[in-house]
């Protein structure tokens, strides 16, 4: 008698787009269910207090997804900084194809890294995604003579599609992969940027 489980089409077609799950994970806390991983890891040349402090802020939301994502607020004009709970935000890809709704859940999750900031978590959902759990991980790396305090700064997203998951949370992984490196890319020009008002 044959054993074997028949081919998971999701793992398939992840495998085959190249985002199948690579390294262990960045937290601990629980995985959401049937949801594809991405994690990406940069160092940015601030120091980790400076970085913790950005990462509250809307404006460096918004300047990290841009161009390739165009987000406003739902109601009202952006907070300064982010409020803990839901932020209803809609958004428009390079701000010219409109794509729906998502819902932004901010909470705040004690480090499993001893000695790193706390945990920055949105735990999203909208229109076209039911999972869209994003995790930040902050931690400093040591400076040296002529080398200031670095950081540390990783993403960890995990991601279900709403419909035709088997097919369309593949993709949004691959899409999360390509969202995620352009986000650390802005954030290091960010941080390049700033570097005398960190100094």
């Amino acid at each position: 008698m044959n054993h074997h489980h028949p081919t998971d089409p999701q793992a398939a077609v992840a495998a085959a787009l190249g985002t199948s799950e690579m390294g262990p994970p960045a937290s601990t806390l629980p995985r959401p269910p049937g949801s594809l991983r991405i994690c990406l890891t940069t160092t940015l040349p601030a120091p980790a207090a400076w970085v913790a402090a950005q990462l509250q802020t809307t404006a460096l939301f918004r300047h990290i997804t841009a161009p390739l994502l165009r987000f406003g607020t739902v109601q009202g004009a952006w907070p300064a900084h982010w409020p803990i709970g839901d932020t209803e935000l809609r958004f428009a890809l390079f701000g010219l194809l409109p794509m729906g709704r998502q819902t932004a859940r901010i909470s705040v999750h004690a480090p499993d890294i001893p000695g790193a900031w706390p945990l920055l978590r949105d735990n999203g959902t909208g229109q076209l995604m039911r999972v869209w759990d994003h995790r930040i991980t902050v931690h400093s790396l040591p400076g040296t003579p002529g080398m200031p305090e670095r950081t540390c700064y990783t993403d960890e997203v995990f991601v279900r599609a709403r419909y035709l998951p088997w097919l369309m949370t593949p993709l949004s992984a691959a899409f999360a992969w390509v969202f995620y490196r352009h986000r650390q890319r802005r954030w290091v020009q960010w941080a390049r940027e700033r570097a005398g008002a960190v100094a």
